[in-house]
Formats: structure tokens, sequence, C-alpha cells
């Protein structure tokens, strides 16, 4: 601006001289207009401004992880004179998966028309993201004012975990009076306890079907164990790392890990009792039964937070306990912990569990952490490689 302001000097202090030099009716009038000039411009540009109206429109509120998605930024113009130009600052993502804050763009709009923009790519981690317009202005047609647009609309776009599917490998969990049983499907040897009506995930192999050509609807069956036996998994996402993408991606991790637990538990007719932290440090506690309640688990944990060093999943411990009875697998899945840390776990836990699973997402085991958990008898222990958590689940039950 300072450009144009200088060169509109150089016309004023010209039209000026002409004035007083040459005293005829053509240089005042050539005066009167360059020094009235600015004065035009910058009243139509407040009106354009006052006129002015920008919208931000991202494909979904609810995207997945490196899922492809645009934000669309619209300008209108609902003046007779064009907007030339005009400055958009604002917080987009891009196709390497960031979200990048000061983002530039320069446009022009015509009278009585509209433009439109689309910033497209993904974004790289979960959680919440405000996307849209942090800055605006606009020009006068000399570029000697600006006018600050108050209206500059941002969106909340929220990256939930990667779906993980499961359904493939055995049962997650079992009852003890019927472990023996419950190696044949009960599907094979025909007995069933009720059936409820078909959900999103639920096996095909699981469906009645006599029942289905009744009913005109999917109806599936369920074991006496199915509406029984359940499980407990403790999600833990605190600090183990100064760098931030580490500790995203840990913590990213350990979700995707729990929300896959949790679908298949779901799958094959049981409870997932899921433990985990909230934004403001406490605890909380969410059942699955159905697909409805894994969708909100996936909604939950999309903005769940990394908690500060300190706080593992020793902390969790208490809570969980409340709904351990003394035959559920309890899942800890963790972005890290210590031989002394599980010690501790342990000695709280005692026999109320039946099989502990304890994974780790950020950082391979100690020596000492491994010989612990191999001296409790019903512990194991896996490690998550975030970069394919589904593999590394696989692994841990026995499925390459």
């Amino acid at each position: 601006m300072a450009k144009y302001r200088f060169l509109y000097a150089l016309l004023y202090i010209g039209s000026l001289v002409f004035a007083l030099c040459y005293e005829s009716r053509l240089t005042f009038v050539l005066f009167v207009g360059v020094a009235a000039l600015p004065i035009v411009t910058l009243i139509l540009m407040v009106l354009s401004g006052m006129l002015l109206k920008l919208e931000v429109e991202p494909d979904a509120d609810y995207v997945g992880k490196l899922q492809d998605f645009g934000i669309k930024v619209r300008v209108i113009n609902r003046f007779i004179t064009p907007v030339s130009p005009m400055m958009i600052i604002g917080t987009f993502h891009d196709r390497s998966g960031s979200v990048i804050a000061g983002r530039r763009l320069v446009m022009s709009v015509s009278a009585l028309h509209k433009c439109e923009y689309i910033f497209e790519g993904n974004i790289r981690w979960r959680g919440e993201y405000e996307l849209g317009i942090e800055h605006a202005e606009i020009f006068d047609l000399l570029r000697i004012f600006r006018f600050r647009l108050r209206k500059t609309p941002m969106h909340t776009v929220t990256v939930t975990p990667r779906r993980i599917l499961l359904d493939e490998t055995s049962a997650l969990c079992t009852d003890d009076y019927d472990s023996s049983i419950t190696k044949i499907s009960f599907m094979e040897s025909g007995s069933f306890a009720s059936v409820r009506k078909y959900e999103d995930g639920d096996l095909m192999k699981h469906v009645h079907w006599k029942l289905t050509a009744k009913h005109d609807e999917l109806m599936v069956k369920q074991s006496e164990q199915n509406l029984g036996s359940s499980a407990l998994i403790i999600t833990d996402i605190h600090a183990v790392s100064e760098d931030t993408d580490s500790a995203l991606r840990s913590a990213d991790a350990a979700v995707e890990a729990a929300l896959a637990l949790t679908r298949k538990i779901i799958t094959d007719g049981r409870t997932a009792v899921n433990v985990y932290r909230t934004g403001n440090g406490r605890s909380d506690v969410i059942s699955a039964v159905k697909n409805e309640d894994y969708e909100k688990l996936l909604s939950v944990f999309s903005v769940i937070p990394i908690t500060e060093p300190g706080k593992g999943a020793e902390a969790l411990i208490p809570r969980a306990s409340e709904h351990l009875t003394g035959n559920e697998p309890l899942f800890i899945i963790t972005t890290g912990t210590d031989a002394d840390t599980f010690a501790d776990i342990m000695r709280v836990v005692g026999n109320s569990a039946g099989e502990i699973r304890l994974y780790l997402t950020a950082s391979k085991p100690s020596e000492s952490l491994i010989a612990e958990v191999n001296a409790a008898k019903n512990a194991s222990l896996s490690v998550i490689d975030p970069e394919d958590v589904s593999l590394s689940l696989r692994n841990s039950m026995g499925y390459a």
C-alpha cells in the first residue's frame, strides 16, 4: 500500500502544481477530481465491505484420519463495484496432512457475483480442528485504504480415528465355565439363547435366516455367553515424548487399538466396558453393547486429549476395578509403562480379572517389564506398531 500511496501523492502534487501554474478551469477541475477521488473510493470500499459475505463450507463435519476432503471458501459480492483485490488469511489443511495457520488467498470478485475457492487435502491426526478464515480485508480502487471484515467464519471439523476390523479373528472374551465349549462356534452347533435385530458390524454367519424371512428383516442369533460376558478396556494416552508428531502417533495408535477391540467384542455379541481419561483429567466409562455405542465411543475418542507425563494407566485402575468381577479379560492399552507401574497394577487388580493383555504403542518394553509380565500367570505383553495397528493386533492374537 505504501507504493500506491506514494504514487497518489505524486499525482496530487502534480495536479496541484498544474492548478497553481495554469489558472484555468481545466486544471482546477483536474485538481478537484484528484483530491476527491480517494473520498469516493473510500465510500465505495466501505459500502462494498458492508455488503460482502464470506462463507466457509467443509464437505463434512466428521472426516476420517487421512481421508481427503475439501473446504469451500465462498465470497459473495452484493455491491455494484468489483472487489479487487481481496486478501484472505486463514487456517486450512493441505495434501500432506498438515493444518497450516496463516495461509493466504488473494482473489477478485466481480460486481454482483460470487467467487469460490476449494482447499483440498487431509489431516494426519485425530482431533477437533478450527478451520476457516481468520482475517479478511479489501482495498479501495486506488489501493490506498483497506477495510477489514468483521465476520470471518470458522468451522469445526472433527477428525476420527481409523476404523480397524478384526472380524475374522477368534473371540476375545469367553466365560470360564464354558471355555471348552466356546472353542466351537455356537452357530455350528445350532444352539443359541435369543435373537435380536441385525446391526451394522454383525457377521452374516450369525444371521437367523428363518426368522429373517418371517419378519422381513435381518435377525441375529445370540448365545448364552454372548448375553452375559464382557471385557474391560483401559485406554491411556499420556505423553511419553517431547516430539509432537511422535506423541500424536502413539496416542492415535492406542485409540485405534481400543476401538478395534471394542468393535470386535461387540461383533461377538459381548459388552466392552471402556475406561479412559477425559479432557478435564477425570476418568469416565462407556459400556459398548451395540453399534450405536461404538459410534458414540468413536466420537468421544476422536477428541480425548493426550495427558501430561506421570499419569499413566495405573491412575485408571481404581475406576476400572469397579467393573471387575473375577473372570473378565482386561485389556490395557497405553503409550508406555514400566515394570514398577505394572507391578502396582497387578497388586490392585489381583485376581479380580481374567486374562490381562498389555499393549504398548510408543516404545519397546524394557527387560524388567517383560520379566514382570512373564511372572504373572494371566498376563501377556504386545507392542503395537502405530503404522500398522491392524497387523500388530492380529499378531498378538496369533493371526499373521
